[in-house]
């Protein structure tokens, strides 16, 4: 009797990390936000972001996140400087194609979120911690299970290398993530 229940206690334990979720793009942005001459805020977002996300939303210590922004999809609607951005002394997009993120863990505290990983960002990898809140799951109109992850953390770019327009262009760079996923079936 004690290994059915052990073997049913695994099967339960693998369907949750097996839980796969869906990327919507089309309800989702990364954006972010740095100073210019520290007078104004100049803002943007990346047009191409694929999110792989699994685990189980209830229990949020189970979520992994593998993020692929292509760095040429930089908008910040002026094209003059988007073609700057994706120049050797920002993004060098030739280079360094892609941003990306591939997350470690997910700590929980007080109903509090921080995933941790590890974003590779212009040839450098760092560990970066982003407080998320979550939201969901929830069923859509169309009987879909939905779930939702907004997160946000500040960098330093002249530590991942991109020291193009210093001083003007400040060196703390703002990032607001918020993601949108179904539970794929």
């Amino acid at each position: 009797m004690k290994v059915l229940s052990l073997v049913a206690a695994l099967a339960v334990a693998a369907s949750i990390q097996a839980q796969t979720w869906t990327h919507d793009a089309a309800h989702s942005t990364v954006n972010f936000a740095i100073k210019h001459l520290a007078v104004s805020t100049t803002r943007g977002e990346f047009d191409n972001v694929a999110i792989k996300l699994s685990g189980d939303p209830k229990k949020p210590s189970t979520l992994a996140a593998e993020v692929t922004i292509q760095a040429a999809s930089v908008n910040t609607k002026n094209s003059s400087r988007d073609d700057h951005l994706r120049k050797e002394d920002f993004f060098d997009v030739a280079k360094y194609p892609e941003i990306t993120f591939k997350s470690d863990k997910v700590e929980s505290k007080g109903g509090k979120h921080v995933m941790v990983g590890t974003l590779t960002l212009h040839g450098v990898s760092k560990k970066v911690s982003i407080p998320f809140e979550l939201s969901g799951p929830t069923e859509d109109p169309w009987k879909n299970t939905r779930i939702g992850l907004e997160g946000a953390f500040t960098l330093d770019r002249t530590e991942y290398g991109m020291t193009g327009g210093t001083p003007a262009v400040g060196k703390e760079v703002k990032i607001d993530i918020s993601s949108e996923f179904t539970q794929a079936k």
